[in-house]
């Protein structure tokens, strides 16, 4: 059995960055990593300071090569269960001083045959992540039915990026305050049911019901997100709104047990999760040699 300062778990951006915030800081880290990351699926990753639209593996692969200076040990794994007991917590047969929990959300795409199809290219959920790229050219919304709120309010925010914006609701019915802001700000809409979506090489084909298409540069989604892993419940974290409860440093309510980036805050962007899990790190850290003095 060996004996660690602390146990990432999780690999993408959150997970990397707070364990090379550790091992700067001279922690002893094990990190796991199943290699699943939310993003893989991404063309590139945008509106990160410092890395011009990398590829989420470049992205990672980057991470990786600067964590090898430090003491940060890689388990290629997923982790399923975090024992906690008299003497602390363990992941698998090795002993940890604290676990940071860098799992992550899951996307829940609009039940619509065809949109998982280009999921992460042509058909995509975030404006400030992917909107630059489409500026000025035709751009469609897709509701997810039962979360008008959610629709409109995503298809306003996609106005600014392009003066032809249909908002499909596929079904679900809006009310007249909602239409009024929809057309002061150009955006048409269209309820009718969407029967399915056909990413090509540079646009997406929406087929109505009605047998009419529209035919944009590119597709935006709402999404329902979902914790990638039951651990923090497991555990017996809070868990609010789908999200781990933490405090300014990224502690939960488990004592030893800290979460970071989207699993605790999913609104987050990639640059964001990172932003968090430094923080979190060094939160953590202080933490640690509270204890050790």
């Amino acid at each position: 059995m060996k004996t660690y300062d602390v146990a990432v778990i999780g690999g993408s951006v959150a997970g990397l960055q707070a364990a090379l915030t550790l091992g700067r800081a001279r922690r002893r880290v094990l990190l796991f990593d199943d290699g699943n990351p939310r993003n893989r699926t991404a063309d590139h990753v945008h509106n990160y300071l410092g890395a011009e639209n990398p590829s989420p593996a470049d992205l990672l692969a980057s991470g990786h090569h600067q964590l090898e200076q430090h003491d940060v040990e890689f388990r290629d794994t997923r982790v399923d269960e975090v024992s906690v007991d008299g003497d602390g917590l363990a992941v698998g047969s090795d002993r940890v001083r604290a676990v940071v929990l860098a799992t992550g959300l899951r996307d829940e795409l609009p039940d619509v045959p065809g949109v998982t199809d280009s999921w992460g290219r042509l058909v995509v959920a975030c404006p400030h992540c992917h909107g630059w790229e489409v500026r000025d050219q035709p751009l469609v919304q897709l509701g997810m039915r039962g979360l008008p709120d959610r629709s409109v309010a995503r298809a306003l925010l996609l106005s600014r990026w392009s003066n032809d914006v249909v908002l499909c609701t596929d079904g679900d019915e809006l009310t007249d305050d909602q239409l009024t802001k929809l057309g002061k700000a150009g955006v048409q809409v269209r309820t009718e049911r969407v029967e399915a979506v056909h990413p090509g090489d540079d646009q997406v084909r929406v087929l109505l019901t009605t047998g009419e298409a529209l035919v944009p540069r590119a597709l935006f989604v709402v999404v329902r997100q979902h914790q990638q892993s039951d651990l923090a419940a497991r555990l017996g974290c809070e868990i609010v709104d789908g999200a781990v409860s933490v405090d300014g440093g990224g502690r939960t309510t488990v004592p030893g047990v800290y979460a970071v980036g989207t699993t605790a805050v999913p609104a987050l962007f990639a640059i964001g999760a990172a932003g968090h899990a430094s923080t979190t790190a060094v939160a953590l850290h202080a933490d640690l040699l509270e204890q050790e003095l």
